[in-house]
């Protein structure tokens, strides 16, 4: 073979090889000329910066170290300068020396491809998102949505840089390891944020009075508002807040109009309206002519609609309805009355029933037999007016009336002597207006329960109810459906008497027998019912009931279900477990139905829950997020950990963990927050729980971790000094450092370079004292000067400038030390001499260039009052920033409010408080007043309610019940819903 086809055929291997790794050149291929040598040493170089990452990614399927990457792309860097200045002094004639260029830049695209990588790789992600997940926390709108844009928008730069990384694999991998989580997070308030924008637009409408336009948006935005009001978080919260008081503000701008004036009833006239109003401003009359009519109005609960009652029926006339109070122009409608007329009369049956039995002997009614049948007269608005009519009758003498029941009685003449089925005719007339009615009535044997039905179980409002074994019997009736012979529905439960009652299974449940059947208000009317004595355990019951009149029988089986159990279970691996840490491992538990539990209490239930091993899980050992229930797991080595659940039904799910290395801090990423340095304040020393993001070896950030870090300058500079990890601001400018993240024995595991910016307050563009806010008076309150940079903000110290204080009493007194406290005497005060509320000015001068400062406030002389507070479980005199809110609680029998208790260990329910002043702190529940408001008034017992000791007990027999506490602490008033359990 030819040189020429071998160093050709080599040339096309070693391009066909690049395809895969990189290769360096071989040492047959290295001149031995000390050029030579430093461009094979730069070519080697920057083709291992390029595998270290691209070969890595490829057949690893992972990203290397960043320390690694760092170190070889600054070899290849150094290398690649090396040999151009190597070019330069000793590459010879120009023309060798463009040859020789042109070599060494053979491989220059691998150093370009590792510095590509490597700026991805190093796009610093984490203070937009801690800006941003601490807006969400925060709850602040307008912050949300200014944190995500940036966070976003850095994402944005990430994944434009990552775009231009060499290699499929490295690009992949840094999408799923930062890009993808990164893009979730910042779209999980997508819904909050188009909300918020939304609604903020609608305000603006609103305030131009383009209501239309408004209502458009809102119904545009009513699926996502809906979503939001159901999520529960403080971000949420304040957006729902916002949508009810803006939708409140569009309801308020539009002006209301009469829709319709009608005539109810003869005396009742309804007005509605086409939007709720104001009622405490509505003025009402009713006019007859020029004639004012005495009516008594009844708001409607929607505020649209109100109902004017007359004490009497209003007059046949033309009435005009006038509202004013509510809009510029009085808002006007007319209504036409009729007298009030009898429209029509019914005789409701056509079988009129006996008082007394056939006599046998003579097979008609005995003497003194009367029959009864009902009626009802209506107007000509459908009113029920038989209370209030008088009718007659075609034998006035032998057919009365009870008016107030509806009853029309055949005396013994019309039925003693005469025989079942023999006919009575009827006439109902009245004489005002001529209506009548006319019926045959048959007479009736008495009444006996002829037909029997259950018609179901139901509660006393009349909603049907569903049993199970923790069913509350007298919360729950057997509601019949008896007629008698005559088709007629049966109330009177002594025309009951007679119908014999067979419980089948007594150990299910037990009736109630003496009498069987009770009469029981049930939705409003009167029904004939089985009373449940007890419900003793799940299964199902016959109960048979039979007529003796007749034979006739019905069964019906009262089903007790079994409440929910765990039967089905499946267990997921968790995302990610390591040694020491609270590993959340996701399960899914069904009941036998298929019905996914989330509920702890059920879930961790001795008999009916999940079992780890042999174990019954607590409910401290579970966690339940957005419908997924957790198991919280400890280990406390690595490795493959073995976990066995178990339902209540002895269904198991395995599942195998590989517990990985406890975490270490393993990366610095750089600073939390911009570090700027005034000369006035002197050094600082940075620590990594303070100033550093550290990441652990799985790229998670630590949380105030105190990993030992090591400071040095890069370069030279007199703009700081730097003494271990001390630096000290000389001079305007800004430096460079080096942060290392070091290893017990000094090593260094990771580095980043930072910057640092110092000021000696020539720069600042302005300056400004901090909120001050409503302050007690006698009490030391500090302020806080600031002066203002671009990136960001530097509190000044007391001797950069010149403070006073002016109001009330005071004429100008100087503050040296930052704070200041006004006596009571230097209040303003009223007539009777009393200190009273009063503004303060402080002025601040800034000495090095005398700008004028003002911050106006208010000194009070009232004493703290809570002005606001949240329910929480923290420990009393605990940290108000990171205590939780709790909703619920449980109360023994008995108890006051200071004896609340919350989640499964029972913790004390304490109050997060702020007063007015802005004090926050924990204390314990101390309330001013107690109100309790029972869900099931029977259940319990409510002592002192209103008052500061309130208490609530249950009643005998009652297992458990749920009431509301509406709690006054100081000027703010919570509610919390509350279990009451036997204190025993």
């Amino acid at each position: 073979m030819g040189k020429k086809k071998a160093i050709k055929l080599a040339t096309a291997t070693a391009i066909a090889a690049s395809a895969f790794v990189a290769v360096a050149p071989t040492q047959s291929e290295a001149a031995t000329s000390s050029v030579d040598k430093a461009i094979t040493k730069a070519s080697s170089s920057m083709v291992k910066a390029f595998n270290t990452y691209n070969k890595t990614a490829r057949e690893d399927q992972k990203l290397p170290a960043l320390s690694t990457i760092k170190k070889d792309v600054k070899a290849a860097q150094d290398a690649y300068k090396a040999a151009t200045k190597e070019i330069a002094s000793k590459g010879g004639t120009k023309a060798q020396k463009a040859k020789l260029t042109v070599k060494l830049d053979t491989n220059k695209k691998y150093l370009d491809r590792a510095e590509l990588y490597l700026k991805a790789v190093t796009t610093n992600l984490n203070p937009t998102k801690t800006a941003f997940t601490e807006a969400v926390a925060s709850g602040t709108q307008s912050k949300v949505l200014s944190t995500q844009k940036a966070y976003q928008a850095k994402i944005a730069e990430f994944e434009a840089n990552v775009k231009k990384v060499y290699g499929p694999d490295a690009r992949n991998l840094l999408t799923a390891k930062y890009a993808d989580a990164a893009n979730k997070l910042a779209n999980s308030v997508n819904e909050e944020m188009t909300v918020y924008k939304a609604y903020k637009e609608i305000s603006v409408l609103v305030d131009k009075k383009d209501l239309e336009a408004a209502e458009k948006l809102i119904a545009d935005t009513k699926d996502s508002a809906d979503k939001v009001a159901k999520l529960d978080t403080k971000l949420a919260k304040n957006i729902t807040s916002a949508v009810v008081k803006i939708n409140k503000k569009l309801e308020d701008a539009k002006v209301p109009t009469v829709k319709e004036v009608s005539a109810v009833n003869a005396k009742t006239i309804e007005v509605k309206f086409s939007k709720a109003v104001d009622t405490e401003k509505a003025t009402i009359e009713v006019l007859r002519g020029a004639f004012k009519q005495n009516v008594t109005a009844t708001w409607s609960t929607d505020k649209k609609s109100v109902q004017l009652v007359a004490a009497t029926n209003f007059q046949a006339a033309d009435y005009t309805v006038n509202v004013s109070g509510l809009t510029k122009e009085v808002m006007t409608g007319s209504v036409k009355f009729e007298a009030q007329k009898v429209a029509s009369i019914a005789i409701l049956d056509e079988i009129a029933v006996v008082s007394s039995a056939i006599a046998p002997a003579t097979g008609v009614f005995p003497a003194n037999t009367t029959a009864t049948v009902g009626y009802v007269v209506k107007d000509q608005y459908g009113t029920d007016i038989t209370k209030t009519t008088d009718l007659t009758t075609n034998d006035s003498t032998n057919i009365t009336f009870n008016k107030a029941n509806g009853v029309i009685t055949l005396g013994s003449s019309l039925v003693a002597g005469k025989r079942i089925n023999d006919l009575v005719p009827v006439v109902l007339i009245d004489q005002n207006t001529g209506t009548s009615t006319t019926k045959t009535l048959k007479l009736s044997a008495t009444s006996a329960v002829s037909s029997i039905a259950v018609t179901g179980i139901f509660n006393a409002k009349g909603e049907a109810v569903s049993l199970t074994d923790k069913s509350k019997a007298n919360e729950a009736f057997i509601v019949l459906d008896l007629k008698d012979q005559y088709g007629k529905a049966i109330t009177n439960a002594g025309l009951a008497s007679g119908l014999v009652l067979t419980n089948t299974n007594p150990f299910n449940l037990t009736l109630a027998t003496t009498p069987a059947v009770y009469e029981q208000t049930i939705g409003g009317k009167n029904q004939l019912v089985l009373k449940i004595s007890e419900i003793k355990k799940a299964g199902n019951t016959d109960i048979l009931l039979i007529s003796t009149t007749n034979g006739q029988s019905t069964k019906y089986t009262v089903n007790v279900s079994e409440t929910s159990a765990t039967d089905g279970i499946s267990a997921s691996q968790p995302e990610i477990a390591v040694a020491n840490e609270a590993t959340l491992i996701p399960l899914t538990v069904t009941d036998k139905d298929g019905n996914v539990i989330t509920d702890k209490a059920l879930l961790s239930n001795a008999t009916k829950g999940i079992k780890v091993g042999t174990t019954p899980v607590t409910p401290t050992d579970l966690e339940v997020k957005d419908g997924q229930v957790f198991y919280k797991k400890t280990f406390t080595t690595e490795g493959t950990q073995a976990l066995v659940f178990q339902s209540s039904t002895y269904k198991v799910a395995t599942l195998t963990v590989n517990v990985k290395a406890a975490a270490i801090p393993t990366v610095v990423r750089g600073l939390k927050n911009p570090l700027v340095l005034s000369t006035e304040k002197g050094p600082v020393t940075l620590t990594a729980e303070d100033h550093l993001i550290i990441e652990d070896q799985y790229g998670r950030v630590l949380k105030d971790s105190s990993a030992p870090v090591r400071v040095t300058l890069v370069g030279t500079t007199d703009v700081v000094t730097v003494a271990g990890n001390s630096i000290t601001p000389v001079k305007n400018g800004s430096a460079t450092l080096n942060i290392a993240l070091t290893t017990e024995n000094g090593t260094i595991d990771s580095d980043v370079e930072v910057k640092v910016q110092v000021t000696d307050g020539t720069e600042y563009t302005g300056y400004e004292i901090a909120e001050i806010g409503k302050t007690q008076v006698a009490t030391d309150k500090a302020f806080t000067v600031n002066g203002l940079l671009n990136n960001g903000k530097v509190a000044l110290t007391k001797n950069e400038y010149t403070a006073t204080i002016t109001g009330g009493k005071l004429s100008a007194d100087s503050l040296t030390d930052g704070k200041f406290n006004v006596a009571a005497s230097a209040l303003d005060t009223n007539a009777a001499g009393t200190p009273i509320d009063t503004e303060f000015t402080l002025k601040v001068t800034i000495n090095a260039t005398g700008k004028v400062l003002e911050r106006k406030f208010v000194i009070s002389p009232a004493a703290p009052t809570v002005s606001d507070f949240f329910f929480t479980t923290t420990e009393a005199t605990g940290n108000y920033a990171t205590a939780k809110a709790v909703t619920e609680a449980t109360l023994l029998s008995g108890s006051t409010v200071a004896n609340l208790k919350a989640d499964e260990a029972k913790l004390t329910v304490n109050t997060a408080t702020v007063d007015q002043y802005g004090n926050k702190k924990v204390v314990p529940t101390s309330a001013t007043t107690v109100t309790i408001v029972p869900e099931k008034v029977a259940d319990v017992k409510i002592t002192n309610n209103g008052k500061a000791n309130a208490s609530v007990e249950l009643k005998s027999g009652v297992q458990e019940s749920t009431v509301t506490f509406k709690v006054t602490v100081g000027a703010a008033t919570k509610e919390i819903k509350v279990k009451v359990v036997p204190a025993t």
